[in-house]
């Protein structure tokens, strides 16, 4: 009934349109009510029906109306502490045009920006335009290009005067979805791209999401607003679960009553989330304890999808699976596949990608399989995959960083040992911030304890012992500068303007790939040194006014680099940075300090006592 509501609405919008079109194409006033008659119109047709469906882990691979499911999510603005609603559009915009939603993985942000995308058509509040930026990944143009091409197809109007005219009409809400998912040698060109396009058309709304950290929230002139986590205490959880299962209003009380009664100290960092507490919904009926540990769930919800759950809501019945593979074979090219693509930073594949992948697992494996009837089990049977204009992509990406580390896991002694140190490698080779790898890594910390604390957490550990020098005070200092920045940059005049324009402006330079080879283990510690260097430099009675050095940054992407006063760590560092920042540094350096000789200690003592525990037991025998 509310699809038909909605579809009534993309008729009502577009007539509105057609009204005001007047006034926005005064000399092209019949050719532009005519392009918003048709090629509007199919436009938001064809997108509504688009975005008004999703697959879900809990509907496996059935799409399922987006308001059948959805719970209303709420954001943060952390500067005020302030709620923000997201039931309607233009409550988001109520401070800025500009908004950043940040929000960690399953979240629910893609989600989200589905719904206020809907919402913009149901309030009459703007034409929304999504793009999912990963697509730009292999995209060669820029990014108002990739608008016009991919997503209105060219089909909106052939006279290029029309769309630009509407542009500047501040008709449309561009919904940015998935900053983190961009490839890092194409971030830059994006943001150039993007702050070009807002540049010309200013009076648009715009939304760009993204995990933590990903070094957007920086971006200037947008407001960084974060997902609000689901609240036990103000019915939220509850909301969620009886959401998800209208039709099953005694399982979710069961649901809610086990999670209420539940003290785990895991469950605030668990079921506050929408895609561990789908998770955890989807395997109630095989057990309905919250587990100590993450990796556990995604083994419960890989279980339930091969064969409990089929199995348990419709009694008796074991869905055909048209290769033929056991749900072991089908977990060893699982976790094959899933190393190969994540760290090839390939998280959507199209069928030539999995294909020329699963040729070569089956040779090294021996395993005997049609890749096209595998495909179709992971999207049908099993429901691990979805589909989107022939890009296949797990259910959560998360699930494809759970194999990966499986596979780690399993590997051979000498072999395991070998792939920590290409993870050392390959993760500070790419600049990958923590959002990118924390699942991955705090799985491999779950399920392969030994070898992780031995292979990888104790040489970083050392590592960071041998660049953090505590000999004094003052190396301390200097050290811990050194080691995060190669510098700051002081705001003048002139980069304020630069910022004003909207350019993807950095005052710290920070140090990597170094600083990225060991994030995993000090980001709250350079996290906090990040805010103190910006903060300084940044506030309006700054006194820091003296540098030692220049830094150029980019201009337009035309050669116009802007050279700027710059602090560099390398040389003397003047007396006016030292006198406004040495305190708070110096603190933030003496509690890594400690953090890394507490952790070397636990870190050697842990890797002792499991060598001696395996042997003990061995000589049991």
């Amino acid at each position: 009934m509310e699809e038909k509501i909605l579809e009534t609405f993309v008729s009502s919008f577009v007539t509105e349109l057609v009204k005001e079109s007047k006034s926005i194409f005064s000399d092209l006033a019949d050719e532009g009510s005519q392009l918003i008659k048709t090629g509007l119109k199919r436009y938001l047709t064809k997108q509504k029906d688009k975005y008004s469906h999703l697959k879900t882990l809990l509907r496996g691979n059935t799409p399922v109306y987006l308001y059948d499911i959805y719970y209303p999510l709420k954001l943060i603005n952390r500067d005020d502490e302030s709620v923000i609603k997201t039931n309607v559009v233009s409550e988001v915009f109520s401070k800025s045009n500009f908004i950043t939603i940040i929000g960690d993985a399953g979240s629910g942000k893609s989600t989200l920006i589905k719904h206020l995308f809907l919402n913009s058509i149901y309030t009459k509040h703007s034409i929304p335009i999504l793009v999912e930026l990963r697509y730009l990944n292999e995209y060669d143009s820029n990014l108002d290009s990739y608008i016009i091409d991919k997503v209105l197809e060219n089909k909106i109007a052939e006279n290029p005067k029309i769309l630009e005219r509407l542009f500047q009409g501040g008709k449309f809400t561009f919904f940015l979805d998935g900053y983190d998912e961009l490839n890092s040698e194409i971030k830059t060109q994006v943001i150039e791209s993007l702050n070009s396009f807002i540049n010309q058309f200013p009076e648009n709304n715009f939304i760009l999401t993204t995990r933590p950290y990903s070094d957007i929230e920086h971006l200037q002139l947008f407001h960084n607003y974060y997902v609000k986590s689901l609240s036990l205490e103000e019915g939220e959880i509850e909301g969620f679960v009886y959401k998800q299962l209208e039709a099953e209003k005694e399982v979710a009380g069961k649901i809610v009553e086990s999670i209420e009664t539940n003290d785990s100290e895991y469950i605030q960092s668990f079921l506050t989330n929408p895609l561990l507490l789908s998770l955890f919904i989807l395997t109630f009926q095989s057990n309905a304890a919250v587990p100590g540990k993450k990796y556990i769930f995604y083994r419960r919800v890989i279980q339930a999808l091969f064969s409990e759950h089929d199995s348990k809501t419709k009694l008796g019945f074991v869905r055909e699976k048209h290769s033929n593979l056991k749900q072991e074979e089908f977990e060893e090219l699982l976790k094959v596949f899933c190393f190969l693509s994540y760290f090839e930073s390939n998280y959507s594949w199209d069928i030539d990608y999995i294909f020329e992948k699963f040729d070569q697992i089956k040779k090294k494996k021996n395993l005997a399989f049609a890749n096209n009837k595998v495909v179709q089990d992971l999207k049908s049977a099993i429901a691990l995959w979805v589909e989107d204009n022939g890009e296949y992509s797990f259910a959560h990406r998360s699930l494809q960083e759970y194999f990966s580390a499986l596979f780690v896991k399993n590997l051979n002694p000498d072999d395991n040992a070998r792939i920590y140190q290409k993870i050392i490698d390959r993760f500070a080779g790419h600049r990958r911030s923590l959002n990118e790898i924390e699942n991955f890594l705090s799985l491999l910390e779950e399920m392969d304890s030994l070898n992780f604390k031995r292979y990888y957490y104790l040489p970083l550990l050392n590592e960071l012992r041998s660049q953090i020098d505590s000999s004094s005070n003052e190396n301390l200092y200097l050290s811990l500068l050194k080691f995060f920045a190669r510098g700051v940059v002081i705001p003048t005049e002139r980069a304020v303007d630069h910022r004003r324009s909207n350019r993807y402006f950095i005052d710290v330079i920070i140090n990597d790939p170094i600083v990225y080879r060991a994030i995993f283990i000090h980001l709250p510690f350079t996290r906090e040194l990040d805010n103190v260097l910006r903060h300084s430099v940044r506030k309006p009675d700054c006194k820091i006014k003296t540098a030692n050095d220049t830094f150029k940054l980019p201009g337009d992407g035309k050669g116009n680099e802007k050279e700027f006063p710059f602090i560099n760590f390398d040389k003397t560092i003047p007396d006016e940075f030292n006198n406004e920042c040495y305190k708070p540094v110096l603190k933030i350096a003496k509690d890594l300090d400690k953090f890394i000789d507490r952790e070397i200690l636990k870190t050697e003592s842990f890797i002792k006592n499991s060598i001696d525990t395996d042997k003990d037991l061995v000589d049991l025998i």
